[in-house]
């Protein structure tokens, strides 16, 4: 793992907690539907999204019943917890109880267990003391409740399963129409089946098949690959054939001409429509959820926020003992791709970077979802509008015969049945943390449904993609996997009884000697790999967004496409699918078959098919390093494997090529000695080519992915066997060894980096010259015990936090005698937020009303809860809101420490203290990650 080593100063850190600021939020009279788009709502839409949302608070009626608690939408989602109204009343919620109260105030969690906010953290120690609460509570109703209390526990343990359960199911039933879309819009552009026109080729040319009957013959050349590739198929129509048909004459020449352009024509149009419809239905700025929505004054949205007193900080920067760490970060969008912080002077204010515009549906998603996964919170981007997008607009790409694939979308689309299934289920809808388990599950169905490979899914969510894997979660991943591959093996997309259209089976072992050229292949797959990440960030930040393509994404994708379907439509390889394309490159040659040209019977042939298949190689390449990016559905899976597929039977051939003209090497003994049934013919006789594409495929994958384990156990399972494993194992560690020396980071993580998402590496490792009082945020709003708070001045200082981006919560302090704070609570936004929402939406409260926090006034004054409700006005308490047990850290505590915590224990902030205990700043977690960000920084320089 690579080590970081500095000397210099702490980064100019603005005090900003986040680079994306928070946005304009949603009105408080929003409709409870989940992601929405105003523009679009029609009044069948709002049907829709009523139904929805009533079959929710059913599913969470049914849910609540079983479990004893009754469901209120004015109550606070959480598990039990009180305070206290104006008139002194205890107020508490429905189905709690004294420990429950007792148990909040200890500081077990917060009594809310309400939402992050959009672009923050969550925090996994909060969530895991709720669902430790909440669990010990059902224990204890399983002894005092008899039979109800048992059927609650059982109900309970049982939700996962059937949650993962559905999941499998749906994935598979969008993978499946996703698939069928595919293969209908993909053959469009060729012609159409006259006795059916929704038939793809493959089903209306059955007799002939996709890969059946076409032999390589005659010379050498592109001239023998466009002939080879003519079919007989009399129920199918090309375009050239309509256009004669309708004008009544025209000779081969002219029909070639009409089905070359209908062929651009149409890929252009699949293109730009899906690339068209992920930039106007998914962009960040225009998907929102309701999860998101304050019920507070927002800037930018409600007119009644400027009447607001808002408090401001004078200085931006945070005093340390290395000075005001004040920088600011430059302006930005989504697509800069720049660095997360910027230099300023010190008595400069920091200017916060606009929010990034995010599109949902564009790209594979997996870097996504892997920051999700970690804690970060994207609202809308695992939600309906994007999964109905994303499913839409992967058919349409992937029909354009643009160098993408359907791989890396899958596990996406995956994920957004598990988001959006897991908000049926209460135990999971409440509780961000126990979400993400499931979301990890459903990330091994979306391997599964892509690769008919149920083992390596599981261990693709374990290796890449998850940040907290539980066993349990593991189990559930297992079976939700085996789930979608079994459904999507019964529905049966291809007529072929396969899950995946290129799964292959071998029925020789490999030779020693053949070892070596793996190790070859290993090699070539490490610097393609390295190389590609390199090529493909680099065109990202000074051509797709150094120039006039940045504001026209469209062009860009339209660009691409003509490109594309230009150069590959007389080239076989190029203009066939890239599965179909794996298909054929991993295919055995068999004694009187042939598969799709590559199986040739003399060595004389060898030549003219290794040009057309480097030709393939090359223009693969360099279209997946453009095209990887644009703003459409696209994964990498597909046309990485084809690549090395590509250079993987060309090693092959050549191999067979040299057997041929020398077989009394000493190296090919061991093919001599295979010889059962006397010599074998050419392209079988020694070494399987179909192998080495395979090999090759695995060692590319790795190069760019940096997968390991995962990768292995796929390719086993799409051969259907083990005798590879030595092989397939030395080319990915291989691949994987060779990429890391030369770009130690994937691409996956690449494109984390230049969206700026706040990812931690927990696998990384630092070499740290700071403290925790070099970095804390010595300027972090607070809460004064011993000023007077009412609802009002919370609310307007709700609305500043909001308006700055800065922070999370605030800190409950107190001043002390002998100088400085002390610390006795942490109040977070969100859960501030809703309790001023609960006094305003249940009425009694006015905005003059006074706040209290009478547990940390307990606290303070040395006296119990009960003495210092007497001792203090009465008032609405927060008290059941507060975090009374924040995690704290000394101001000269190691910086490993802190890196620990954030990255292991998944705190969302630290609280900086000194030797005397006396509160000093916040440490926020993406804070804490611009300052990791300028230690890279450093390291390069």
């Amino acid at each position: 793992m690579p080590s970081h080593q500095h000397t210099a100063s702490p980064p100019p850190l603005s005090t900003s907690t986040a680079s994306l600021p928070a946005r304009a939020l949603d009105s408080p009279s929003a409709a409870a539907a989940d992601e929405r788009r105003p523009l679009l709502r029609t009044a069948r839409s709002e049907s829709l999204f009523r139904a929805t949302a009533s079959l929710k608070r059913k599913s969470a009626v049914v849910s609540d019943f079983i479990s004893g608690r009754h469901h209120s939408s004015a109550a606070p989602a959480g598990g039990g917890g009180g305070g206290y109204w104006p008139e002194g009343e205890r107020w508490e919620e429905e189905g709690g109880d004294e420990e429950s109260v007792r148990g909040m105030a200890r500081g077990m969690g917060t009594g809310y267990d309400g939402m992050v906010h959009n672009f923050h953290t969550i925090d996994w120690v909060h969530d895991a003391v709720k669902e430790s609460f909440r669990r010990r509570k059902l224990r204890t109703r399983k002894r005092t409740e008899g039979v109800r209390g048992l059927i609650a526990n059982l109900w309970d343990g049982s939700q996962g399963w059937i949650l993962v359960t559905v999941i499998g199911l749906l994935t598979a039933l969008i993978a499946f129409g996703i698939i069928s879309t595919e293969m209908l819009l993909f053959d469009l552009k060729d012609g159409y089946c006259t006795r059916n026109a929704r038939l793809p080729k493959r089903f209306c040319c059955k007799s002939v098949g996709p890969a059946l009957g076409r032999r390589a013959v005659g010379g050498g050349g592109m001239k023998v690959w466009s002939q080879v590739m003519v079919e007989e198929c009399r129920d199918w129509t090309t375009w050239g054939e309509v256009w004669s048909a309708w004008t009544g004459g025209g000779g081969e020449g002219e029909q070639g001409v009409v089905n070359y352009l209908a062929f651009i024509l149409i890929a252009i149009i699949f293109s730009t429509t899906a690339s068209t419809l992920t930039i106007y239905l998914t962009s960040s700025t225009s998907v929102y959820s309701s999860k998101d929505s304050p019920s507070m004054p927002h800037p930018g949205f409600s007119p009644d926020f400027p009447s607001l007193p808002i408090p401001t900080r004078a200085a931006v920067g945070s005093s340390t003992t290395y000075g005001t760490l004040g920088g600011g970060v430059e302006n930005g969008s989504a697509e800069d791709g720049e660095g997360a912080t910027g230099g300023k002077d010190e008595d400069e204010p920091s200017i916060s970077r606009p929010r990034k515009t995010l599109y949902f549906a564009a790209g594979s998603g997996i870097p996504e979802i892997k920051t999700i996964l970690s804690g970060f919170v994207i609202r809308g981007y695992l939600g309906s509008w994007t999964l109905a997008t994303k499913s839409v607009g992967l058919a349409l790409s992937v029909a354009s015969g643009l160098s993408l694939g359907k791989e890396g979308p899958f596990v996406h689309i995956a994920s957004c049945v598990g988001n959006i299934s897991s908000r049926f289920f209460p135990k999971y809808d409440r509780n961000e943390a126990k979400r993400r388990e499931i979301i990890s599950a459903a990330c091994a169905a979306g391997v599964a449904v892509s690769f008919g490979a149920p083992v390596g899914g599981t261990l693709f969510s374990l290796e890449e993609v998850s940040y907290f894997f539980p066993p349990r979660t593991m189990v559930r991943s297992f079976w939700c996997a085996m789930i979608a591959a079994m459904s999507l093996k019964i529905l049966d997309p291809f007529g072929s009884g396969k899950i995946v259209l290129f799964a292959v089976t071998y029925d020789r072992d490999w030779h020693t000697f053949e070892l070596v050229g793996f190790l070859f292949l290993g090699i070539f797959g490490g610097v393609y790999g390295a190389l590609f990440c390199k090529a493909n960030i680099w065109w990202t930040k000074h051509v797709r967004n150094g120039t006039f393509l940045k504001v026209h994404p469209i062009v860009e994708v339209a660009l691409i496409t003509l490109i594309t379907v230009c150069v590959s439509f007389y080239n076989p390889w190029t203009k066939m699918g890239g599965t179909e394309l794996v298909y054929e490159l991993f295919s055995e040659c068999h004694t009187g078959n042939s598969f799709g040209g590559l199986c040739i019977d003399v060595p004389e042939q060898v030549w003219g098919l290794v040009g057309s298949i480097f030709f393939a190689l090359v223009m693969k390449a360099l279209l997946t390093v453009v095209t990887f990016g644009i703003k459409l559905p696209a994964g990498i899976f597909i046309p990485t494997l084809a690549v090395g597929a590509c250079a993987g039977r060309i090693a092959g051939l050549l191999i067979e090529l040299l057997h041929a003209r020398h077989p009394s090497l000493a190296i090919f003994e061991a093919c001599r000695s295979s010889y059962e049934d006397g010599p074998l013919p050419f392209g079988q006789s020694c070494v399987l080519p179909g192998v080495w594409a395979m090999i090759g495929a695995a060692a590319t994958l790795a190069g760019v992915t940096r997968t390991t384990v995962s990768l292995a156990v796929i390719m086993f399972e799409l051969t259907g066997s083990l005798t590879y494993t030595v092989p397939v194992m030395l080319g990915v560690l291989t691949a994987k060894t060779v990429a890391d020396a030369i770009e130690p980071r994937s691409i996956y993580d690449l494109v984390i980096e230049i969206a700026d998402l706040p990812y931690l590496d927990a696998k990384l490792e630092y070499i740290h010259a700071s403290t925790p009082g070099d970095i804390l945020d010595a300027r972090a709003p607070i809460i004064s015990l011993d000023s007077p708070n009412t609802i009002d001045s919370l609310r307007a200082k709700l609305a500043s936090l909001y308006s700055d981006g800065t922070g999370c919560g605030f800190p409950i302090v107190a001043q002390e005698e002998g100088g400085g704070l002390r610390m006795y609570g942490y109040l977070a936004s969100k859960e501030l937020e809703h309790g001023l929402a609960q006094a305003t939406r249940l009425g009694g409260v006015k905005g003059e009303t006074p706040c209290t926090f009478r547990t940390a006034s307990a606290v303070r004054m040395g006296v119990s809860t009960e003495q210092s409700r007497a001792q203090t006005p009465s008032g609405y308490d927060l008290s059941w809101l507060v975090d009374s047990a924040p995690i704290a850290v000394s101001l000269r505590s190691p910086m490993e420490l802190c890196h620990e915590m954030f990255g292991k224990l998944g705190v969302r902030y630290l609280v900086v203290q000194d030797e005397k205990g006396l509160y000093r700043g916040v440490i926020e977690k993406v804070r804490y990650l611009k300052y990791l960000g300028w230690l890279e920084k450093t390291r390069s320089k």
